[in-house]
């Protein structure tokens, strides 16, 4: 495997970076939790989405996509955290992915990479795993979606109501009927394998997303440490800030590369072992972001206490990515059960 990410790669992550800058500086968090603005893109910024081909790369090129691989989905995804995009770019590109793996027909694939329909993708009531019924099913990152689908059935359902939720810049909603709008499909269900590549697909992007707020915050602590003083000196000449900030540099290049192995494992490796990796990656990262975000809220001081401030989105945004897909302790479980049932 290749350590570093390719020419390539890193002129993709300058431009998702510049488009995920002017998408999120299009959201508008408002001045308190009555003010906010939902994550609902308006049709101009679904345009751009659409016309850069996020929607579309990882499909397979008989479904409308680029056919790309999930290092370079990882590269997006970690732009997305970066810049704290409210716009359901990864909830979509998920559900794609699911419904790819089920055998959904190509014209509905289609329809979705050029957005032409808007999907959320299915999870479970705790939001732990990616739902197989529609019982109790929550749509994640749902903001202006139409409906989920749940793959093992072939059918959509409508949704309900924005409902309550840490992360602003995402939306969570029930399921409701059957949706009339969108036609039922004969699933073929993946494989063991298949399945297991799946649900590391899954785990892979949000890590990077995770990992892309937590260097969000990180970076912008940084830059207040430089700059604000206190006593006559900047804070970042303090001994206390400067581990705060060191401690969060090696757990951001720590979880960078628990990340990035993670992707290339999706890709490169057997199922069993890239859903491995995708759990390690997403147990180290889901506590890891939690706690850099928190040091940030520490370094900004009294101003990071505040809604104006954007602390509390990557904040609110890495606790709610820690719980989506299952936390550190949902991972390591599993990886404890599989290691010791092997040994």
């Amino acid at each position: 495997m290749e350590i570093e990410i390719t020419a390539e790669q890193r002129a993709f992550r300058e431009s998702c970076g510049r488009l995920a800058a002017v998408l999120a500086a299009q959201w508008n968090r408002g001045r308190g939790p009555h003010d906010i603005d939902p994550p609902v893109p308006d049709e101009a910024s679904w345009s751009r989405i659409v016309d850069t081909g996020w929607l579309a790369i990882g499909l397979r090129e008989e479904n409308g996509g680029a056919g790309a691989g999930v290092v370079d989905l990882t590269v997006l995804a970690e732009q997305l955290g970066h810049h704290a995009v409210a716009a359901p770019v990864l909830g979509t590109i998920l559900a794609a992915e699911q419904l790819q793996a089920w055998g959904a027909p190509s014209g509905l694939l289609q329809d979705i990479a050029e957005g032409e329909i808007r999907l959320a993708p299915a999870l479970d009531a705790d939001l732990r795993g990616l739902a197989r019924a529609a019982a109790g099913a929550l749509a994640w990152d749902a903001a202006g979606a139409e409906a989920a689908v749940i793959p093992s059935s072939g059918v959509a359902y409508s949704l309900g109501d924005r409902l309550p939720f840490a992360d602003p810049t995402r939306a969570v909603r029930p399921l409701g009927a059957p949706s009339a709008g969108i036609p039922t499909f004969a699933p073929t269900a993946p494989d063991d394998d298949a399945a297991a590549r799946l649900d590391a697909f899954a785990l892979s992007l949000l890590t990077a997303d995770l990992l892309g707020t937590m260097q969000a915050a990180l970076a912008a602590a940084i830059e207040h440490a430089r700059t604000r003083a206190q006593f006559g000196a900047p804070i970042g000449s303090f001994q206390a800030v400067q581990q705060l900030l060191a401690d969060g540099h090696v757990l951001v290049e720590a979880g960078r590369s628990a990340s990035y192995y993670s992707a290339w494992a999706v890709d490169a490796l057997p199922g069993r072992e890239a859903l491995r990796a995708a759990r390690v990656a997403k147990a180290f990262v889901s506590r890891s972001a939690v706690e850099v975000c928190e040091s940030a809220v520490q370094v900004f001081g009294g101003i990071g206490m505040t809604w104006e401030a954007p602390a509390h989105i990557w904040l609110r945004r890495a606790h709610a990515g820690r719980s989506v897909l299952g936390d550190e302790h949902h991972h390591q479980s599993f990886i404890a059960d599989n290691d010791l049932s092997r040994s």
